[in-house]
């Protein structure tokens, strides 16, 4: 069986790792270690995301509308906006470079504007158990150094689940989703026939990617490691899961 050849190759990595893959249409699971709580890295984006829509679709934020970086502390890590003017971006941009680049200044700009309670209140909303957003991406001085950001597989499934089973409010989220640029790590050696809806999270001896293949059937997918003694056995743990479940997903019946 597919999954007992998975859990060999996850049993090979020095690390902890977490996956889940479900048919979100048949309901068929496949878990293992879904409960365990990683760093949440950059797929802690994907909660902010959700909120963004959320406002846009209650009214209360307009997606075109326009905000410069202004007082926001230009940070490194992923992104491109550390290289480029204080140009106004929209909502839209920065929900883009935010989700697509990964970009965490982006990330930030949008922490500010809709604030941490809001991002929490999603949060809560989903029924989220291990997931928190306690501090802006970089932002490690101070007491931040002892604040971090987590989440779980099993909290990254009802996420998606959550965006899946609602389609017409978070349309934005999943095109936004769709459009992800960083894809070293689950489609790597697939055959892209298919669209992904996902987002990709890196930090020291941390690798994840979690989303929504869209085979014959939406396949939920979460895979996350920490503590890897080798962050590149995380990344080609993920190319040959990837592989190994585009092929069993979407074989002939």
């Amino acid at each position: 069986m597919w999954f007992e050849r998975a859990k060999e190759l996850i049993n090979n990595v020095e690390g902890d790792i977490s996956l889940i893959v479900k048919n979100l249409n048949t309901g068929e699971t496949f878990s293992y270690r879904e409960d365990e709580v990683f760093p949440s890295a950059s797929i802690i984006k994907i909660p902010i995301l959700m909120t963004l829509v959320e406002h846009v679709q209650d009214g209360k934020l307009d997606i075109n509308e326009a905000y410069r970086i202004g007082d926001e502390r230009i940070v490194g890590g992923a992104g491109i906006i550390l290289y480029l003017s204080d140009l106004p971006y929209t909502l839209l941009d920065y929900a883009t470079l935010m989700t697509d680049l990964s970009d965490n200044t982006a990330t930030n700009k949008l922490i500010d504007i809709l604030g941490l309670e809001a991002i929490a209140e999603t949060c809560k909303a989903i029924g989220l158990q291990d997931t928190v957003l306690s501090r802006k991406l970089m932002h490690l001085d101070g007491i931040n150094k002892t604040l971090k950001n987590l989440t779980s597989g099993r909290d990254m499934l009802k996420t998606f689940e959550w965006m899946h089973n609602n389609p017409e409010r978070y349309e934005l989220a999943i095109k936004i989703l769709k459009q992800q640029l960083l894809n070293d790590l689950l489609p790597t050696y697939t055959e892209q026939t298919y669209d992904f809806a996902h987002k990709t999270g890196m930090i020291t001896g941390t690798r994840h990617d979690v989303g929504i293949m869209y085979l014959k059937d939406p396949i939920f997918v979460s895979f996350l490691s920490k503590d890897l003694k080798d962050g590149m056995d995380g990344v080609r743990l993920a190319n040959e899961l990837g592989v190994m479940i585009v092929e069993e997903f979407n074989k002939e019946a």
